[in-house]
């Protein structure tokens, strides 16, 4: 997990990581968000640009004695962790594996599509092209 902090502390490799772990390398266009039976709409490539320029990446720490530090990847933006990184070890899976996790979003630019689609920033000029008006 140190390693991979330090590497995620280069702009590009943030970018690429969040790119392929949320949109799978460009396969996919939107995020969407689910909260208070409404769907939250953003362009995909807007989310990993916003994300890179503003997350910061740093491990972990231990807040009780019986905790180890440096067990996560924590994302944060001005002190609020966002997204976590961990490495997992299923003994039913037999193997290890990485689980990403992150916050629901704060975006503030929007437009409403119906009473429960709302979409977001960039995704406005993109989605928004094939709406009936």
């Amino acid at each position: 997990m140190i390693e991979l902090a330090d590497k995620l502390q280069n702009k590009h490799r943030l970018k690429v990581f969040v790119n392929k772990s949320m949109f799978n390398g460009g396969e996919v266009n939107y995020l969407t968000v689910f909260d208070n039976n409404k769907f939250h709409v953003f362009w995909g490539k807007e989310v990993a640009q916003i994300m890179t320029d503003n997350l910061t990446v740093l491990n972990s720490q231990a807040r009780h004695s019986d905790q180890f530090p440096q067990q996560k990847v924590i994302l944060k933006h001005e002190g609020v962790n966002l997204g976590e990184i961990e490495m997992r070890n299923d003994s039913i899976v037999h193997y290890r594996e990485i689980r990403f996790n992150m916050v629901k979003p704060k975006i503030i630019f929007k437009k409403n599509y119906n009473d429960t689609v709302i979409v977001y920033s960039e995704a406005t000029k993109r989605f928004g092209s094939r709406w009936k008006r």
